[in-house]
């Protein structure tokens, strides 16, 4: 007898099938078409599907001197309000963590405070040292300033020196400081440079937050295999326009014109993750023009929304949300197959319910979608086979630990 049985319909193979999953000690100890007995057995009811847990590549937890715009505690239970399991977490926090003690720290500050399972970023400028002894699970390399300021003046060295994979923030640092405003070209010519220093190097590379036509035909062009990128949610749903009617959408990149958006979706069957560089910011630092959007509590509704509309489809999600970012990162104890963690997302395709900010767990008390009616909606989601999220409510306390991922491959 298992310690939990799920029943109901999951994804598998990118098919739909109704079944049960046995957990016991927190992992998946089989996965069948047939019925099973367990301790306990929740029952998924109809237009219910069970997914994979969530992977959130890119998320701005802040913490450290930044308390007031959110805390580990408050960003990990949005993810899990969102339906995401595990969350990435960004370095260019306040102090960076740019060196061993700062890392120790972080991870320090991680324990027993994460309601989701989570990874460890590094910042890397000049200081190949202490990125090597620090042993984080990825490394985060800024080609031209944002949030935080610090980036990198010698983007191959940094990268050569990287032990793992490195995320990159692709925005040139010449072009920016001539035009704030950050055009197309910012990004562009940054993804070129990265990808010739990837080709010269063959060391893995995560091209963070793409938005714009030439920075992703470029990497499908060049079509390196150790070369993965990422877009948001917000540069698929959102354009300039959006940003000229309400200036709180600041965010670097930014948002793009219609035909970026649509070049986005052209290439959508190409695009390997889709995290939300969730970005939590006062009121009061947005209209002072702080860059950054909260994404955590809408990421994955947006996406199950767009399921409804015909643009995209379930597997889509799991593919992009869990499949490979545990293969780009090499994340070991997390999959859909016996004896990985039993996390889950369970979605309910069919309910309706309208974005209230004021509803969030992030300190981040706005959205761009406020008051946009949604069709489809997370409603639980476990952590090694524990309901952490119910109904919108956070349940129990805070489990989440470091996952076990190493040197990314793609």
């Amino acid at each position: 007898m298992y310690d939990l049985v799920l029943k109901g319909k999951f994804l598998t193979g990118g098919k739909l099938i109704e079944g049960s999953i046995g957990v016991s000690g927190g992992r998946i100890l089989r996965v069948s078409t047939g019925e099973l007995k367990g301790e306990e057995t929740i029952q998924i009811g109809r237009g219910k599907v069970i997914l994979p847990g969530l992977i959130d590549v890119h998320v701005h937890l802040r913490d450290f001197d930044q308390r007031k715009k959110e805390t580990v505690e408050t960003g990990t239970m949005a993810a899990v309000h969102g339906g995401i399991t595990t969350v990435f977490d960004m370095p260019n926090t306040q102090p960076p963590v740019l060196d061993v003690k700062t890392f120790e720290r972080r991870k320090a500050l991680f324990e027993g405070t994460a309601y989701a399972d989570y990874a460890l970023g590094f910042l890397i400028r000049n200081n190949c040292g202490d990125a090597v002894k620090a042993g984080a699970d990825f490394y985060k390399i800024f080609m031209g300033a944002s949030t935080g300021g610090v980036f990198s003046e010698d983007f191959e060295g940094d990268y050569s020196c990287a032990p793992s994979i490195v995320s990159v923030h692709a925005e040139d640092a010449e072009i920016i400081a001539q035009n704030p405003e950050r055009p197309p070209e910012a990004e562009i010519r940054a993804i070129k440079r990265a990808l010739n220093a990837a080709e010269k190097l063959g060391k893995p590379l995560n091209v963070c937050h793409v938005s714009t036509t030439g920075g992703i035909e470029a990497i499908l062009r060049r079509n390196l295999p150790w070369v993965s990128f990422e877009v948001t949610p917000h540069h698929l749903f959102l354009t300039r326009k959006d940003f000229e009617g309400n200036p709180l959408l600041r965010v670097y990149p930014p948002l793009r014109d219609e035909e970026h958006r649509r070049a986005l979706w052209r290439n959508f069957s190409r695009i390997p993750l889709i995290a939300s560089d969730h970005a939590p910011h006062t009121p009061e630092d947005k209209e002072s023009g702080a860059a950054g959007i909260p994404g955590l509590e809408t990421e994955v509704a947006l996406l199950l929304d767009a399921v409804n509309r015909g643009m995209l489809e379930l597997s889509d999600i799991v593919e992009k949300m869990h499949t490979n970012p545990i293969r780009i990162f090499g994340i070991r104890n997390k999959g859909f197959e016996v004896g990985k963690d039993a996390d889950f997302t369970v979605v309910d395709l069919k309910r309706e319910w309208t974005v209230k900010p004021e509803d969030f767990y992030t300190k981040a008390k706005w959205s761009p979608w406020e008051g946009r009616k949604l069709k489809g909606k997370v409603l639980m989601t476990l952590l090694r086979g524990r309901v952490v999220m119910e109904e919108d409510e956070i349940v129990g306390k805070p489990e989440g630990v470091r996952i076990n991922a190493g040197k990314g491959n793609t």
